[in-house]
């Protein structure tokens, strides 16, 4: 994808960000976590190569394994991002 930037955020709008450059791969994620945490069948995540900034407040996070920790909104439950230890993903509802 190009060096754009993107904007998303939660259903309230309490956390909001802003993706300086490009993305990577998107994928979809069948793991009995992801259903939980997304409430479905499936976790649509997108890889966030460049720089994430939050430009208002900041996702609450739940370490739902050992090296993995799961970005959401205290105030809505939306949830946000998909931190390992390979990088950062995002939702790819919440654009």
């Amino acid at each position: 994808m190009t060096n754009t930037n993107r904007t998303g955020g939660c259903q309230c709008g309490a956390v909001r960000f802003k993706i300086h450059g490009a993305l990577g791969r998107p994928s979809i994620c069948h793991c009995r976590m992801c259903q939980k945490a997304f409430g479905g069948f499936f976790g649509p995540l997108v890889t966030v190569k460049g720089e994430t900034e939050w430009t208002r407040g900041e996702p609450s996070y739940f370490q739902s394994s050992v090296n993995i920790s799961r970005g959401f909104c205290a105030a809505c439950g939306t949830p946000l991002t998909y931190k390992h230890p390979g990088g950062l993903e995002i939702a790819i509802g919440a654009f």
